[in-house]
């Protein structure tokens, strides 16, 4: 049986992207901060994206 395919609503687009702006902000702070760079925060990301959606 096919899965349906999941198409947000208006208020759910906007909902990902006020939280996408809060993690790009908090990103930045972080490059800022730390010596940290995109490859880093792309594995952070990805490490939490495993732990809590997997």
């Amino acid at each position: 049986m096919a899965k349906a395919k999941w198409e947000p609503s208006e208020e759910e687009r906007e909902v990902m992207e006020a939280v996408w702006l809060q993690v790009k902000g908090a990103c930045e702070k972080l490059k800022e901060e730390t010596n940290a760079e995109d490859e880093h925060i792309r594995k952070m990301l990805n490490e939490m994206i495993q732990r809590y959606y997997s």
